[in-house]
């Protein structure tokens, strides 16, 4: 209970008292804003964490396809070069009866008359 002076009667030293404001309760929409900012933004943190780290598994996913992949690509040069080995080729191209020819035959062609060529033999075959 608040002590009020008796109408009337005033202090010996001039002092009154005067009504003021009714205390007020804090508001708690500024707090209540800040906590929801704070949780929306711890969040948001956890969902660019959680996606940064699918994303880095995915990066190591492809990183070992491509892995394989140069793997698989050397095993596939190495086969082409045994394959086009001139010593395997030699005995295959026998067996097929292909053989080096005899005469050869060089044809020089005219660049200012296209359709003049003319076939040069090296002395070993006619001239065509």
């Amino acid at each position: 209970m608040t002590a009020q002076p008796a109408r009337g009667e005033r202090n010996a030293h001039g002092l009154r008292v005067l009504k003021g404001r009714r205390m007020r309760k804090p508001s708690l929409a500024p707090w209540m804003i800040m906590v929801l900012i704070a949780i929306f933004a711890f969040l948001g943190l956890g969902f660019a964490r959680t996606s940064l780290d699918r994303t880095a598994f995915d990066l190591a996913e492809l990183d070992k396809a491509i892995d394989v992949q140069l793997a698989v690509n050397e095993q596939l040069r190495l086969e082409v070069a045994r394959l086009e080995n001139p010593a395997r080729i030699a005995p295959l191209a026998d067996e097929m009866g292909l053989v080096l020819p005899s005469d050869t035959n060089q044809l020089l062609v005219n660049l200012d008359e296209p359709s003049a060529v003319v076939a040069e033999g090296d002395g070993n075959g006619a001239n065509q």
